[in-house]
């Protein structure tokens, strides 16, 4: 599935390739951490960003499986992170949609 194109993803691929690289991990400790950093690294504004394309990631990508989202989310956003289970996705979702009401 391409989602590139007509949707523009700029904080998720600011989030996936400068904090959920690699090394974020070793960096942070865990996704959910990753996400706290890239959270409290930005401002409100990006924050907000950040939360409205991540609610339109999960409804283009409504009825997919956990592996194939996560591969969706590396083919549009970069980085390395592949959930280890959904309850690592469903932390990661939920912290970032609440990121859109500061």
């Amino acid at each position: 599935m391409n989602l590139k194109g007509p949707l523009d993803w700029p904080h998720l691929e600011s989030l996936c390739g400068g904090y959920l690289h690699q090394d974020f991990t070793a960096e942070h400790g865990s996704a959910v951490q990753a996400a706290r950093a890239w959270l409290a690294d930005g401002s409100a504004v990006d924050a907000r960003e950040l939360s409205s394309e991540w609610r339109t990631f999960l409804n283009v990508t409504h009825g997919m499986g956990a592996d194939a989202r996560a591969l969706a989310l590396r083919e549009v956003a970069g980085g390395a992170w592949a959930p280890t289970s959904e309850a690592e996705f469903e932390a990661v979702s939920a912290l970032l949609i609440d990121a859109g009401h500061t």
